[in-house]
């Protein structure tokens, strides 16, 4: 099905999620308050660039909101959506904020469903759709249809909950992740290693659950009873992450982190992330 979509954001994350549709041979319209980077946005998906919120939005049947992760402004620009246009679907690309909060205030809040791509949008497979109370089945299962129809790989979530999916199991690795360094037993290199190493090619081919299959689930009764009583347990952001973040040592953005980085650091990745998804696509199943 052809949809008109407006993209709300010319970010990283704005322009890469027009791009996927662009390609997708849909109707792109892409609006910022950053007038060039909209203009750059446009130019790289196809699209067309607008000078306002209501102009991109006019007759568009699908709204992609891509805005910085800031509830109050979330709530100002969906209040412009809803005043410019009754029917359009509503997606937010938040990684952070639930659907609920989103929807508070909203004349409709059945027309909002949250669409999380992930950095690269137009490089990694995963979208996920995330319901409110108030969204009916029929928009999660029309969202999912349009990113699978563009090549994404959209895993509908039941009910809203803190994080969604990815987030959370990555915060359960990373929780872990700093537990090791602060107690010693090994370096941030030296566990970024265990991962890129060892873990991350196996859980390129198969999520936790096959795993645990191919692995036998009589050892993984095993491996569980003994490890989970030792696992950390923090309930909030640990000292080593805190004490960088509050003295301005944010990682590649700069230059120095749990490791140094370089403003590079990025966009290699992405290349690297690029080729290893490409080839792991190419694989026999």
């Amino acid at each position: 099905m052809h949809e008109i979509i407006a993209v709300l954001g010319a970010g990283v994350m704005g322009a890469g999620i027009a791009r996927v549709f662009g390609r997708a041979g849909h109707e792109v319209r892409v609006f910022d308050v950053d007038s060039a980077a909209a203009a750059r946005a446009a130019e790289s998906a196809g699209a067309s660039a607008h000078a306002s919120v209501e102009e991109a939005v006019a007759g568009a049947t699908i709204v992609l909101e891509a805005a910085p992760e800031r509830l109050e402004l979330k709530h100002a620009l969906l209040a412009q959506v809803e005043a410019a246009n009754a029917e359009a679907v509503i997606a937010s690309n938040t990684s952070s904020i639930a659907p609920d909060a989103l929807a508070a205030g909203m004349r409709d809040p059945s027309r909002l469903v949250i669409a999380h791509f992930f950095n690269p949008a137009d490089t990694v497979p995963l979208v996920e759709v995330v319901p409110g109370p108030a969204t009916p089945a029929a928009t999660v299962e029309r969202m999912v249809a349009l990113l699978t129809a563009a090549g994404k790989t959209a895993v509908p979530l039941a009910q809203q909950v803190e994080g969604f999916i990815a987030n959370r199991l990555q915060a359960a690795l990373y929780r872990e992740a700093m537990h090791l360094v602060e107690r010693g037993i090994a370096t941030p290199a030296q566990v970024d290693a265990t991962v890129t190493a060892g873990l991350g090619p196996r859980w390129a081919l198969a999520g936790p659950f096959e795993i645990m299959d191919l692995g036998g689930l009589d050892v993984w009764q095993s491996v569980t009873d003994g490890i989970f009583p030792t696992l950390g347990d923090a309930s909030a952001a640990p000292a080593m992450l805190r004490e960088r973040a509050e003295r301005g040592d944010l990682g590649a953005k700069t230059g120095e982190g749990f490791l140094q980085r370089d403003a590079d650091a990025p966009a290699r990745f992405a290349a690297r992330l690029a080729a290893l998804i490409e080839a792991r696509d190419g694989l026999p199943t």
